[in-house]
């Protein structure tokens, strides 16, 4: 292990270099900081390292902690500024020494931004075993949980904390639910199982082990069901980017995207690419997605825009799979049905409003999350598809009614 390797450098060499090559490797992985006071040693485990990146040491604490006490930590993550000094601590014991354990949250930073700590005191004589032993022991145990208890988290970019900030992704879409054209649908899926089959292909020729899609549609059309979709269907966290809109000097996407953890996906809000401060900074966040992001752990990264044609050129090209979120079609419609109302999907016994709303939604230009508002409106499926008929119906009136004034200009 890494602080055994650390250890026995360490011990060669006098006290004063030892702090030297302490703090520099503090500064590349996040080696916890250390203090003694009256025979008692403290070490405080931050959330990410000098030079930006996140501590893998922290995330493993993090896991073996809040799994000890039965605490969800995607769920308080984003309330966990709130916890005070004192308010959680708890006690571990480990091969009988006695180790105590405390949340705390640092805002004595730079910025004056929170960052979550832990803090681990345990007696001097017990050192060696907590660095040797026990430290590695949490890390262990750590990815048993994260295999066994395994939630997806979304974390949403503030662009005034300069955090990501965290919850658990409390989505229903998959593959199976999603409203969408089923050829285009196997064909993402083996687009995807072909990215994460080529981990070794990528290793040996030093590429970029990263994969850009585009999808695009009106606002309701699923873009937000489709990624939620992708993350379960690959187990990855998402991180969901909205980029500035006006020309912001102090954006720094390399701080970001070393906050990101391996095997996540990406997303990139685009409103309007034509708008200058959103070109600066797209621009800004590809160049450190190819300079950064090459480490060998599997990436997607997802750009969505409701309007295609505004989408820059030259970065239009460097996407690698193009998808339209379109209107709903009736074989949307009914997927939507069996997700909220329980109905089959199957044509065999259909319910006697399908003939109306197969012919009021084709050609219509309605989105799946429209049907979808329709449909939970109420859990009786012959109140909830008879509103649906009726809103359908008043489209339709209001679409014919466009139209004839447009003829008469």
């Amino acid at each position: 292990m890494m602080l055994k390797l650390i250890k026995s450098m360490v011990q060669a060499i006098t006290r004063p270099i030892q702090y030297l090559i302490i703090s520099y490797l503090r500064y590349l992985v996040g080696f916890p900081s250390l203090t003694h006071h009256d025979n008692q040693v403290t070490v405080i485990i931050e959330d990410s390292t000098d030079n930006g990146r996140i501590n893998v040491i922290h995330g493993a604490t993090q896991a073996y902690l809040l799994n000890k006490i039965n605490l969800d930590f995607a769920k308080i993550n984003h309330d966990l500024v709130k916890i005070c000094v004192g308010e959680c601590q708890f006690d571990d014991i480990y091969q009988g020494a006695e180790l105590k354990w405390r949340i705390f949250v640092d805002k004595n930073n730079i910025g004056n931004i929170p960052k979550q700590c832990f803090e681990l005191r345990f007696d001097e004589k017990h050192r060696d075993l907590v660095f040797d032993s026990y430290i590695p022991f949490v890390e262990s145990k750590a990815k048993e949980i994260k295999s066994k208890k395994r939630i997806l988290e979304m974390h949403t970019y503030s662009h005034c904390s300069d955090t990501w900030e965290t919850k658990s992704l409390d989505h229903h879409s998959t593959f199976e639910t999603i409203v969408m054209k089923e050829d285009l649908k196997r064909g993402l899926t083996d687009d995807l199982d072909r990215f994460i089959s080529k981990k070794d292909f990528y290793k040996r020729v030093g590429r970029h082990w990263m994969r850009y899609y585009l999808l695009h549609g009106l606002p309701g059309t699923g873009k937000t069901s489709l990624v939620a979709a992708i993350a379960k269907y690959l187990n990855f966290d998402v991180y969901n980017l909205r980029l500035p809109e006006g020309v912001k000097t102090d954006f720094d996407p390399r701080r970001l995207i070393l906050r990101v953890k391996d095997s996540s996906i990406l997303v990139v809000e685009d409103k309007d690419t034509s708008l200058e401060g959103t070109t600066v900074a797209l621009s800004q966040l590809l160049s450190c997605l190819a300079g950064f992001w090459s480490n060998g752990k599997a990436r997607i990264v997802i750009f969505t825009t409701n309007n295609k044609e505004r989408f820059d050129p030259t970065l239009l090209c460097r996407m690698d799979m193009k998808i339209y979120m379109g209107h709903c079609s009736f074989e949307g419609f009914k997927t939507l049905a069996s997700n909220y109302l329980g109905l089959s999907h199957d044509n065999d016994g259909p319910h006697r409003l399908y003939p109306d709303i197969k012919r009021l939604i084709d050609g219509q230009a309605v989105t799946p999350g429209q049907i979808a508002e329709e449909l939970m409106k109420s859990q009786d499926v012959d109140v909830a598809l008879e509103g649906l008929v009726r809103t359908l119906e008043m489209k339709s009136l209001i679409s014919n009614k466009i139209d004839e004034d447009d003829k008469d200009l």
